[in-house]
């Protein structure tokens, strides 16, 4: 029996200790699953493909640990793992939308354009391109990633285009190929050709404007409605073909259609006995009838007439003419001058307002600017009080963003890590960033030329992202306001060939964009 016991107590022992660290593992799981949905969101596998794709590789190395029921310590490993690529792939996805941000509104009108769904090989073709111009931003080639992302300009607006041409024409596409296909060509050509026609309409006014969709809409719905009655002339005559007595129904839909007018106009049954022609003049008889019985409302146009003209008098003394065609023509003109006078005092009122408003608009932004302008500079005095010469200086870039430049901020030798000595005057950045509030951060990191390009580039953007961990940890800063990149040597503020120049060039810069 103490066998068992024994057993039984390490088991309620182990239980114990093993219900934290699933707990643990459990919350960490979901901010891990919150990382990856946030790269999702900022299209990180488009901005940062390769990261990302380390980073969903290790999320799937995750779950499928779970799945098999690996060891605590081994799930545990893989959601840090996979929680630092998603937190690098955020970074460099921001870094890629900043550095392409010119490119980025062709890419943004094809997919508005539902070019990926309407014209998928297209658009898919456009993004593959474009994917070539994100991979060599996100390795550190921007140059060449700007030439691809140049390169795949054109492919979107090919895209748009014919997305925006499907969308459009689409359904008279459909109409008129159902309408070749009945043999509308055939049986109903002439009207056939007109939705053809129109259809040629629609496709120039839309390569030469593509978003004049007013007119546009206006061709292809002629093209859409003569498509359709090619499709119902051809479908009658085929009929009639295939049957004698469809003739006989269809002469019989036309006569039912004719007597529809005549008893709107309370005429009597139309004579189809003897032929159309007849039924015809007798419809023109019963309409001429009902205009001369009009003509004999004289009476009753004289006094309309005798209360125009009263009316014309009060507006224009010197008009004496009878004539009530004339009359309405000059109290249609007077009243069209009255508007028109009206219409130019409306104008001018609003034009003053609108001056008013833009006067008081202008003066409030300028204010607030000064305002703004005023307040920066305070904080911009208050931060280069902080920092001594041989930390750091504070000073503006070309943007008028704030600069941290932290020559004082060292590391060892091929390490990111952060030295003990260096907290107090990564205290002081603290102190200095909080003055600007919820400014966004952008931690870049410098090394001098000594070395190769590529190991510094890649040695400068984990001392970035070693600061940008500490100020997101000990700040609670969100992953939306802060990033980090490394240039390695491409970017200098002093010669490479002396000592004190290069020890400027390492160096930590902090970007605050107020």
């Amino acid at each position: 029996m103490k066998p068992i016991l024994v057993s039984i107590c390490l088991l309620c022992l182990l239980t114990m200790i093993a219900s934290p660290i699933m707990a643990q593992n459990d919350a960490e799981l979901k901010r891990v699953q919150h990382l990856m949905d946030s790269t999702r969101l900022v299209e990180g596998n488009i901005f940062a493909p390769k990261k990302f794709a380390k980073a969903d590789r290790r999320f799937t190395e995750v779950k499928d640990a779970i799945d098999e029921g690996k060891k605590e310590r081994t799930i545990e490993k893989l959601l840090s793992e996979t929680a630092e690529y998603a937190e690098l792939t955020l970074s460099a996805a921001g870094t890629g939308k900043l550095t392409l941000e010119e490119y980025l509104e062709p890419r943004e009108k094809a997919k508005a354009a539902k070019a990926a769904s309407l014209v998928p090989e297209l658009y898919e073709k456009a993004e593959l391109q474009f994917l070539k111009a994100t991979a060599k931003v996100e390795s550190g080639n921007v140059k060449g990633g700007l030439k691809e992302a140049a390169k795949a300009i054109p492919l979107f607006e090919n895209a748009e285009m014919e997305g925006i041409r499907a969308d459009i024409m689409g359904t008279a596409d459909a109409l008129i190929q159902k309408a070749v296909e009945g043999e509308a060509d055939k049986y109903a050509l002439s009207t056939l050709d007109k939705a053809k026609t129109a259809r040629t309409k629609c496709d120039g006014i839309l390569a030469k404007n593509r978003y004049e969709r007013d007119e546009s809409l206006k061709a292809v719905g002629l093209a859409e409605y003569e498509a359709a009655h090619a499709l119902n002339i051809t479908t009658r005559v085929r009929s009639l073909k295939r049957n004698d007595q469809a003739w006989e129904k269809l002469i019989q839909s036309y006569e039912i259609e004719m007597n529809r007018v005549s008893d709107a106009i309370g005429a009597e049954h139309l004579p189809f006995d003897r032929g159309p022609t007849a039924a015809a003049d007798s419809l023109i008889y019963y309409i001429r009838d009902l205009q001369s019985k009009t003509s004999s409302s004289g009476d009753l146009t004289d006094q309309l007439s005798s209360k125009l003209l009263s009316t014309i008098n009060r507006l224009d003394p010197d008009y004496s003419a009878s004539d009530p065609l004339s009359m309405a023509e000059r109290l249609d003109l007077r009243l069209s001058d009255l508007l028109a006078e009206k219409e130019s005092m409306s104008k001018q009122i609003t034009e003053k307002e609108f001056m008013i408003t833009q006067l008081q608009g202008e003066n409030q932004e300028v204010s607030a600017q000064l305002e703004e302008r005023t307040a920066k500079e305070e904080k911009f005095k208050k931060a280069k009080m902080v920092l001594n010469p041989s930390e750091g200086e504070v000073l503006f870039n070309s943007s008028n963003d704030v600069v941290l430049r932290l020559s004082g901020l060292s590391f060892d030798v091929n390490k990111s890590d952060i030295k003990d000595e260096h907290i107090p005057l990564l205290e002081k950045v603290k102190s200095i960033i909080e003055l600007f509030g919820d400014s966004k951060l952008f931690v870049e990191g410098h090394t001098d030329a000594s070395g190769e390009s590529a190991a510094n580039i890649a040695l400068s953007e984990k001392r970035a992202y070693a600061v940008m961990q500490y100020l997101r940890q000990t700040l609670l800063i969100s992953a939306d306001r802060i990033s980090a990149i490394g240039y390695g040597d491409e970017k200098p503020v002093a010669s490479n060939q002396t000592t004190e120049g290069r020890a400027k060039n390492r160096r930590i810069d902090i970007i605050i964009m107020h």
